[in-house]
């Protein structure tokens, strides 16, 4: 039996603050009126939104396994505030997971299986990783992309249930990047008060890491590339939006970390956190 720490300190006021937020932030799929008439009635679309949700609920499974697998890591490190917020993570993903099966179930379709699919799970392979903060940069890409694939489904308001959805999906996926930066502004904070070598080496081989996903993402668009024209999506903003916005939210981590290191900063709060992840 392992015991990672009897009486955690809990003095990582930020990762409290963030956890109890994800605490009062919850929802449910019963939450939401499944009965509302659909919009989405021709068999095509159907069907194209059935591809279009793939890598989608394809991500939010394989995220709620990495944090899972995440959690008993960081016990270990007796990180607990962290571990404490990656179980609401792990719940959000739950439920995204559970929303968009039943999503499916309303469509009456399924999503592409993985065999014909394969460029959607090297994606979600090239994320994974037992470092948090590896696992953080890469799946820095996933949650930009969902965050800008809610943003466009909430536009095109195509179904009253997807864009409900895509509401509260927001919402969750705000304070998920806001984790992002906490936690990868502390980790990096850490490096630079060792020295400036260690915090540019990491920094490197995270924003490596992080391109390494990004390259996975074309492929993936390939495979989906006349569903994301025929719901109205422009493929080649969502690409360099994507790869803009992942790049600056991990290079902003980087650099508070290293200011928070040379005493020019301070930390940032939960509140600023949270606008980060808007």
């Amino acid at each position: 039996m392992n015991i990672y720490k009897v009486l955690p300190d809990l003095k990582k006021k930020k990762h409290l603050s963030i956890w109890h937020k994800a605490l009062r932030s919850q929802w449910s799929a019963e939450d939401l009126n499944w009965d509302v008439p659909q919009r989405i009635t021709s068999d095509k679309l159907k069907d194209q939104m059935a591809r279009l949700l793939t890598p989608i609920i394809m991500g939010e499974q394989s995220a709620l396994y990495s944090v899972s697998g995440l959690i008993p890591v960081l016990g270990h490190q007796s990180d607990v505030e962290s571990q404490f917020y990656l179980t609401t993570w792990a719940v959000d993903e739950a439920r995204h997971t559970e929303l968009f099966a039943r999503y499916y179930h309303r469509l009456g379709r399924e999503p592409i299986s993985i065999r014909r699919f394969p460029s959607g799970y090297l994606f979600q392979s090239a994320i994974v990783s037992k470092d948090a903060a590896e696992w953080l940069s890469g799946v820095l890409i996933s949650e930009v992309m969902a965050k800008l694939i809610m943003e466009e489904f909430r536009r095109l308001d195509l179904d009253p249930v997807l864009s409900e959805i895509s509401n509260g999906i927001l919402e969750d996926e705000a304070r998920h990047l806001g984790f992002n930066h906490i936690y990868l502004e502390d980790r990096f904070a850490g490096l630079f008060k060792k020295g400036a070598a260690d915090g540019r080496s990491f920094s490197q081989h995270l924003h490596t890491r992080l391109q390494n996903v990004l390259d996975q993402v074309k492929p993936v668009l390939d495979a989906l590339d006349p569903e994301i024209k025929a719901v109205g999506i422009d493929r080649q903003w969502l690409f360099e939006r994507l790869s803009k916005e992942a790049k600056e939210r991990l290079e902003k981590s980087v650099l508070c970390g290293e200011k928070v290191a040379l005493g020019s900063a301070q930390a940032a709060d939960p509140a600023q956190a949270a606008a980060y992840g808007r």
